[in-house]
């Protein structure tokens, strides 16, 4: 509750100008007009106002948002703590009307006196609700720098100096805090549904995307595995060492990320596929492991599958139910023997080397395998490193850490694109050549080039340091 001197009035400065001062002689459009000519007014003088009351279509009131009293709860003679209050009987207001034919809108009460102090400083202000403003263009800054898990001390330096210093900022650190933790809450909601969409996209994008999820007892999704193209062309050059790492749990619904991983010629990490699991235990992973095999069988031969498809329609249909319905080894033997008598198909190369490879990939032949006490030689970083880029949190949305993890392959594929820049240049030149080329390289990255305006054919090479400016010809003789 707000303390005030009761016998103490307060009004806006002498030297706020006349022409933002209500007064009787003034008219409006429309009662919004008026009502944001008051709220100019109010926060110029430094208080917050509300819309009171309407009069019917005629009337509207205007006044400071600590107008009235609280009312106090009391129940059986207990008085009842409630939140806090800023109404404090303030008196000040306009009531507008309109005219009788119906046109211009004109205050017909106007009261400045308040019984509280005013706040005329902008940096006051500003913390009003009333008065806040919100610029579509700022607020999208601050989505962007949030969704890039920018940290906030660092959203309010780039704000700052976006809005030419704090005085001319329109956003408190309360107002950017609450923004991000209203973002948060909306991009939880519904999220097992938002990354299904999200999959769905990726493999309308790309029909060779692979995800694949797993039910629990209640038809709730439990786990999930995808893999992007271009992890499965890595999977296909540099699967010859592969670990996987459960370490950190990065979302809301505390499911830990397995991340399968390898490294490339360069020695650089690469991802062959992630999953998002709820648990840890063996069942758990063993439905992972059989899930990155069928992946990767199902993907090694995917053209001769898509060609024999192709002469024996619903052919594909059939082998998924095969490969997943059965629970056990002489029900799959049982069910691939009817398959290849109904589409007569026993002479199928490919189909006879997925039968060879059968107890690596089809789950009813490792069922009774326990998995839990894998382990691997050579832990993964991808996870530690996603947070050390800021990539996602704790707090990222089931989705957003899947479209997170996205940007973080295709940032990958940009560090190995560099170093086979460099590998190629380092091949080219000796190990001292290459190093000048190098500095020059860089070194050239300091000009600025641009037509010199008053000679044609010359052209300014403008350096950062010194801003030296100098021509020189750049005309080509050519005879046919």
């Amino acid at each position: 509750m707000i303390t005030t001197d009761v016998n103490q009035t307060y009004t806006h400065g002498e030297d706020l100008d006349p022409e933002v001062v209500p007064n009787f002689e003034m008219s409006f459009q429309s009662f919004e007009h008026a009502f944001l000519f008051y709220k100019k007014y109010a926060g110029l003088a430094g208080f917050p106002i509300k819309k009171n009351r309407k009069r019917g279509t005629n009337g509207n009131d205007f006044c400071c948002s600590l107008e009235g009293k609280h009312n106090t709860k009391v129940e059986d003679g207990d008085l009842k703590t409630s939140k806090t209050s800023k109404r404090d009987g303030c008196k000040a207001m306009v009531c507008s009307r309109k005219a009788r034919d119906g046109g211009r809108v004109f205050f017909t009460r106007i009261v400045f006196e308040h019984n509280h102090k005013l706040n005329p400083s902008p940096s006051m202000t500003k913390r009003m609700r009333e008065h806040k403003v919100e610029y579509p263009s700022m607020m999208n800054l601050v989505d962007t720098m949030h969704a890039s898990q920018v940290p906030h001390p660092n959203v309010m330096r780039v704000l700052r100096s976006v809005a030419g210093g704090a005085e001319n900022l329109h956003l408190t650190e309360r107002d950017v805090q609450n923004r991000r933790a209203a973002h948060v809450r909306q991009e939880r909601m519904d999220g097992i549904p938002k990354l299904l969409a999200f999959f769905r996209e990726c493999k309308a994008n790309n029909p060779q995307f692979f995800y694949e999820f797993h039910l629990d007892e209640k038809n709730i999704i439990k786990n999930v595995f995808w893999s992007h193209a271009s992890q499965q062309g890595d999977y296909a050059d540099y699967s010859s060492v592969v670990t996987f790492d459960t370490t950190y749990r990065t979302n809301q619904y505390g499911m830990p990320p397995a991340i399968i991983v390898g490294f490339n010629n360069k020695l650089q990490n690469v991802v062959f596929g992630q999953a998002l699991l709820r648990d840890e235990r063996a069942d758990t992973f063993e439905w992972l492991f059989k899930q990155f095999r069928a992946w990767h069988v199902t993907n090694k031969f995917r053209n001769d599958l898509n060609q024999l498809n192709t002469q024996h329609p619903r052919l594909s249909e059939t082998l998924t139910s095969v490969i997943n319905h059965p629970l056990r080894p002489i029900e799959f033997e049982q069910a691939c023997a009817a398959m290849l008598d109904k589409y007569e198909v026993h002479e199928s190369k490919v189909l006879m080397k997925l039968y060879n490879e059968r107890n690596m990939w089809v789950g009813a032949y490792f069922k009774e395998i326990f998995c839990g006490t894998m382990t691997s030689t050579q832990r993964s970083e991808i996870v530690n490193s996603a947070i050390k880029h800021g990539y996602c949190d704790n707090s990222t949305a089931i989705h957003e850490f899947a479209k997170s993890f996205l940007e973080l392959l295709a940032h990958n594929k940009e560090k190995e694109a560099e170093e086979e820049f460099n590998s190629q240049l380092s091949r080219v030149y000796t190990r001292v050549v290459y190093k000048v080329f190098m500095s020059r390289l860089k070194s050239s990255t300091a000009f600025r080039v641009r037509p010199d305006p008053t000679k044609a054919g010359y052209y300014l090479v403008k350096h950062t340091k010194p801003p030296t400016d100098f021509p020189w010809n750049q005309n080509l003789i050519a005879s046919a």
